[in-house]
């Protein structure tokens, strides 16, 4: 009987069941949670370590800062709106902050700031293409999209055209379709752009805007003024070149005071009064 007894014990025992493998799972378990929290703490370090090193270290300060597709702004303006300066560590620029801060300049349209590793730091923008000057009874200079880069100021350089008789009110917001004189004089300013006769853009020196007569151009060649309307100015400007073309044929080299498009298609030239006795001349 005191073996049978024996045997029982060492049977439970060797069974497992008792408080001693449950206490060993549990630090089992306590080790894996400490040493899972060391390694977190450790890969957490090594990451602010690197990151100091990187945004700290000399090895990644600029060497060079590029700027690209700057025109009318100085490179120095540049770097000065975009808050980056010589030897500043490459890592340590914000480039979203840098890109808004080269944004905030009225002459740029579109900007972008990158890394090239170890010492490089690129800027590239693209700035508005000035078109002509808007005279709303203070003067604001306009690009080619119709949008209002700045105010004109006596520093900035001339040659563009004077834009007269519009309003506040004519400029589109932001998304919407302009109206119908806005959209006209951006209309007359991209055929003028294209055209190299006597009504191209580098001669032109006003643009009258009227509701009812629409387009007229002031000009420094041979013909003084000409008042095209409204749409369509390619066609306009074809016809107005023939005309100029035919008179040259027929050697008349006089300038003209005026040139008119009528409702009807008709161009009306007007020499000026010591031209001819004849001062009008009509040609369909």
């Amino acid at each position: 009987m005191l073996v049978k007894k024996r045997l029982r014990k060492n049977k439970a025992r060797s069974s497992g069941n008792g408080p001693g493998p449950a206490i060993a799972r549990r630090a089992s378990g306590m080790l894996r949670l400490l040493f899972g929290t060391l390694g977190i703490v450790c890969l957490g370090l090594l990451f602010i370590l690197g990151h100091d090193i990187m945004t700290q270290g000399r090895m990644f300060a600029a060497k060079q800062i590029v700027v690209l597709g700057n025109y009318q702004l100085s490179e120095a303006s540049v770097l000065s709106l975009s808050g980056i300066g010589p030897g500043v560590n490459i890592f340590a620029v914000n480039l979203s902050l840098a890109r808004k801060g080269l944004l905030s300049d009225g002459w740029i349209a579109e900007a972008h700031v990158g890394r090239e590793i170890p010492d490089r730091l690129v800027i590239r923008v693209r700035e508005h293409v000035p078109l002509a000057i808007l005279d709303l009874g203070r003067k604001y200079i306009m690009s080619r999209e119709g949008t209002i880069i700045k105010e004109f100021s006596g520093t900035d350089s001339p040659g563009l055209p004077l834009v007269t008789g519009l309003y506040y009110s004519d400029l589109p917001l932001e998304n919407d379709s302009p109206g119908e004189p806005f959209a006209s004089l951006l209309q007359v300013l991209t055929t003028a752009q294209k055209d190299g006769g006597p009504l191209s853009l580098p001669r032109i020196q006003r643009i009258d805007v009227d509701r009812d007569l629409g387009i007229t151009l002031h000009t420094d060649g041979p013909v003084e003024t000409a008042r095209v309307g409204f749409q369509p100015f390619i066609e306009k400007y074809a016809r107005i070149d023939r005309l100029l073309g035919y008179l040259d044929r027929q050697q008349f080299n006089q300038a003209l005071e005026i040139i008119e498009i009528e409702s009807d298609g008709r161009i009306v030239a007007s020499p000026f009064p010591d031209a001819i006795d004849d001062k009008t001349i009509r040609r369909s």
